[in-house]
């Protein structure tokens, strides 16, 4: 009998005595109530520009690009944009170009207010983090500017290129 309990004493026993750990996350989620909208208000005008003079649009100017942004109260929002580095004469040959540069301070994003002055200026190549406006008024307004610098060989015309603005909710 001895012997018997013995083998179940030993069979029970764990091969190896090991400890244990354990840590945990939470998760977390915002619901958002309503949908996004993005409305192109204007279009980044430089205007009209001189062969070899660089033309800088501040993101306060008149004629700098803007969106309205509309979505949930609150909210935070990602902002990225996808910039070009040409404009392109859509009335010369091809291969007529403008180059086309932004700075760290050319963009501004401002929550409720449609007006750049007080807003929060960014580098649009790293884009930045906005905010909707809190009830009533669920806005926020984007604007970005930026430089050309046309070439002393730069052929008379239309140049175009596409500033894309991106945002999701954060």
């Amino acid at each position: 009998m001895r012997k018997i309990l013995l083998l179940v004493v030993w069979l029970g026993l764990p091969g190896r005595l090991t400890a244990q750990s354990g840590a945990t996350v939470s998760a977390d989620a915002v619901v958002v109530t309503v949908g996004m909208t993005i409305a192109t208000l204007q279009d980044l005008n430089f205007g009209t520009v001189i062969k070899g003079v660089p033309t800088t649009v501040l993101p306060t100017a008149a004629n700098a690009g803007q969106w309205q942004v509309s979505g949930s109260a609150n909210a935070f929002v990602i902002i990225n944009f996808t910039l070009p580095t040409q404009l392109t004469n859509i009335q010369a040959l091809p291969g007529s170009t403008m180059p086309i540069s932004f700075s760290a301070v050319s963009a501004i994003w401002r929550r409720s207010t449609n007006n750049p002055v007080g807003g929060n200026v960014f580098n649009p190549a790293v884009g930045a983090v906005g905010r909707l406006g809190p009830p009533p008024n669920f806005n926020m307004y984007v604007w970005v500017g930026g430089t050309v610098n046309p070439p002393l060989t730069a052929k008379p015309g239309i140049y175009q290129g596409n500033v894309i603005v991106s945002l999701i909710y954060q």
